[in-house]
């Protein structure tokens, strides 16, 4: 029950994360008519309320003690990151989803301009700090690495100067 529990809010996150993104970047005219049709859609799938509030470049969806906020103005790595997870730093900071589903907060963090060698380097960095990692090369400028250290998971992808980390609580089975 518990896993699917788990299953059904990371597709609901993931679900929102996708809306979010185009909503940020398509910049839409008709602000209010987009945040409704968001709002129904997203009450819609889930049968419960949903409130959506779209801003320049920022777009949060609250529902049911749930938020996403995602923040297409963020140049940095986000400060409330436990320290015990080590920043990346092979990259420019593009866009940061922060979201607080079934009170447990985890973030995502979008890169451009990433270095090359970004695999190895931040693989030893996660290391450094006591994770345990898996990772997965794609030819000389790609690949993903899953990391979990007890308290936290780390899931990075990136390939040809982009990449998306994710860093979230690991669940208590």
């Amino acid at each position: 029950m518990k896993a699917t529990n788990g299953i059904k809010r990371a597709g609901l996150f993931f679900a929102i994360l996708v809306f979010c993104s185009f909503i940020v970047s398509c910049q839409d005219r008709s602000k209010k008519t987009s945040e409704e049709l968001l709002e129904d859609a997203i009450e819609n799938e889930t049968g419960s309320k949903a409130d959506v509030d779209l801003g320049d470049e920022k777009a949060v969806i609250t529902q049911g003690g749930n938020t996403v906020e995602l923040d297409g103005k963020a140049n940095s790595w986000p400060g409330e990151i436990p320290d015990e997870v080590p920043e990346f730093t092979y990259g420019k900071v593009k866009a940061v989803t922060t979201s607080i589903i079934d009170g447990a907060k985890s973030w995502n963090v979008i890169y451009e301009n990433v270095e090359d060698d970004f695999i190895d380097r931040y693989d030893a960095d996660l290391k450094k700090k006591g994770f345990e990692t898996v990772t997965m090369k794609m030819g000389d400028k790609g690949g993903s690495i899953t990391a979990d250290n007890g308290k936290y998971t780390v899931f990075l992808m990136g390939s040809e100067g982009n990449l998306s980390i994710g860093v979230s609580p690991k669940q208590q089975e």
